[in-house]
């Protein structure tokens, strides 16, 4: 059974076999996309430490909660004002019990206007993020991320 979430937030897999660390990840992705979704950037950054490293889509490494928080801020309200984000779990892997490997599908649309350097086929972008969580404390967050761009296809000849 897959269940897409009514805000168009995530896709869930509720077959799937989960650990709590799990769920708590996947809770925690569907509080970021819908903070996206109402424009709130500080939120979006609210489970990355205060060490955390977040490479963006330009390469741009972001330095703990606070500068991710500002330059998703700085997003949502420039050329991705008024987008909207949808996220799917690709893979998740504990590699050690207090440490995820979290593979996921990004899609933002209803983008307006043209970013620099990235690419977007008729006002949507795709993207994978990759996350590293861990458990602090019996909560977990993010102390790393990368955003990567997925190209749109080639037009046919």
């Amino acid at each position: 059974i897959l269940l897409v979430i009514a805000s168009g937030c995530a896709a869930i897999n509720l077959n799937a076999a989960q650990s709590p660390d799990e769920t708590s990840i996947r809770e925690i992705l569907r509080a970021q996309t819908e903070a996206w979704n109402r424009g709130d950037g500080i939120a979006c950054a609210k489970e990355f430490t205060d060490d955390s490293d977040f490479v963006n889509l330009r390469g741009d490494t972001l330095q703990g909660r606070g500068e991710i928080g500002a330059r998703v801020t700085a997003s949502l309200q420039g050329r991705m004002k008024g987008s909207r984000l949808s996220v799917s779990i690709r893979k998740f892997t504990l590699p050690t019990p207090d440490v995820a490997l979290v593979e996921t599908d990004y899609e933002y649309s209803g983008i307006q206007s043209r970013l620099p350097g990235v690419a977007t086929a008729e006002g949507v972008l795709r993207t994978r993020m990759k996350y590293v969580a861990v458990r602090l404390d019996k909560h977990c967050c993010f102390i790393a991320a990368q955003n990567t761009p997925v190209l749109p296809p080639s037009p046919k000849r």
